[in-house]
């Protein structure tokens, strides 16, 4: 398993809704490679694996690279301070191949590397942010600005080491 991997299965089980699938296709993947842990036999089942067998077999994963590890309450409570449109609207995610990553409330992003803010970007968006790559320290994406109605579609691109808007524009206050 690689650290994005593990990162972003991670961060599915605190914001997203895919958790216990987005798990068992890791595991199963690793099983298919002849890698066997044990307790990975809870992958192997009819349909989509039950909530709790989800998170055992996180911890299964988590116990082999305790490096990656995130302490769930400490990453909530950063966001929370520091993305404080989350409250109300859906955290989306990217990670890089190093297990950093990047977080989105729809109006902002910030980089995260586990639970600290590495830096956080002004408002670039009235109300929506879509990731398209994580790339050659480069991340790219898609805010949504006034005047467009359907979905994210003014192209943004950040350093990702610094911070720095290399490409969109900042939403000046509302």
């Amino acid at each position: 398993m690689k650290s994005r991997e593990i990162v972003d299965v991670q961060l599915e089980s605190i914001f997203g809704n895919k958790f216990p699938q987005k798990i068992q296709r890791l595991v199963d993947e690793e099983l298919n490679q002849g890698r066997w842990v044990d307790g990975y036999h809870l992958a192997v089942c009819e349909g989509v694996i039950d909530g709790d067998d989800a998170r055992n077999l996180l911890q299964i994963v988590l116990a082999d690279h305790p490096e990656l590890r995130m302490d769930e309450a400490e990453l909530k409570r950063v966001v929370e301070e520091r993305l404080p449109q989350s409250l109300g609207a859906a955290v989306s995610w990217i990670v890089d191949d190093s297990g950093a990553f990047a977080l989105t409330d729809s109006l902002r992003v910030a980089r995260f590397e586990r639970e600290s803010v590495i830096w956080r970007s002004p408002r670039i968006s009235y109300d929506g942010i879509d990731f398209d790559s994580l790339s050659g320290g480069k991340l790219r994406g898609r805010a949504w600005l006034l005047g467009s109605h359907e979905s994210p579609d003014t192209p943004f691109t950040f350093d990702f080491e610094t911070g720095e808007l290399l490409e969109g524009h900042v939403v000046e206050h509302v």
